[in-house]
């Protein structure tokens, strides 16, 4: 018989992100589960049980992106440019004798009604299109960094999360290593210097 259990909101926001954390598994995966586990168990199955995932990008970082994420929910499509990388993700993340189907074109992935959530590891320059088409697609989103190219880009995206109710992660867990809040304090106290913008359309010296 199934029994819920009951968590204060400090501990469950402490659990969440102490194990993104350790892990490294996108936070909105961990809150999810657990989420779940304090609500009886639904009738049926929704996107919030085994949330249907599909990995665009396939290269080393996406694969690992993928493969943390597959324990909250199901790899059902990979999408990338390269075949070869296609088709090693979808031998990796072959279950139960299903293999995920494969795309080239990141577009045939967000039609799909059984994708639920992207993960997604493209090269920086594709951040952009890809993100802003999950969003229109209503398909959540764990993004690898950066999130864009210009703030422009980022305004927009930020724009399109919020008209569509999507939740979309950048994945920047490095951030928060001692070092880089080191290298952040150098800068902030100008330690290397006081910082100057450049602009690109004004001549340079000869």
């Amino acid at each position: 018989m199934y029994k819920p259990f009951q968590i204060s909101r400090r501990s469950f926001v402490r659990r969440c992100a102490a194990t993104a954390a350790v892990t490294g598994v996108p936070f909105w995966f961990i809150e999810r589960e657990l989420s779940a586990a304090q609500e009886a168990a639904p009738p049926s199955v929704s996107p919030n049980d085994r949330p249907g995932i599909a990995l665009i990008g396939c290269g080393g970082q996406g694969v690992h992106d993928a493969a943390a994420a597959s324990q909250w929910g199901d790899i059902i499509a990979v999408c990338d440019v390269d075949d070869n990388h296609a088709s090693a993700a979808a031998r990796r993340f072959a279950r139960n004798g299903k293999t995920p189907d494969k795309f080239n074109d990141f577009r045939k992935v967000m039609a799909r009604d059984d994708v639920h959530a992207i993960i997604h590891a493209t090269p920086d320059h594709w951040h952009t299109l890809i993100n802003l088409a999950a969003a229109r697609a209503k398909k959540d989103v764990y993004a690898e960094k950066p999130l864009t190219l210009t703030i422009d880009e980022g305004r927009i995206i930020t724009k399109a999360v919020r008209d569509n109710k999507i939740v979309l992660q950048t994945g920047t867990q490095q951030r928060s290593d001692q070092w880089f809040h080191l290298a952040s304090q150098l800068v902030r106290n100008e330690r290397i210097g006081k910082l100057k913008t450049y602009d690109r359309n004004a001549r340079l010296p000869r």
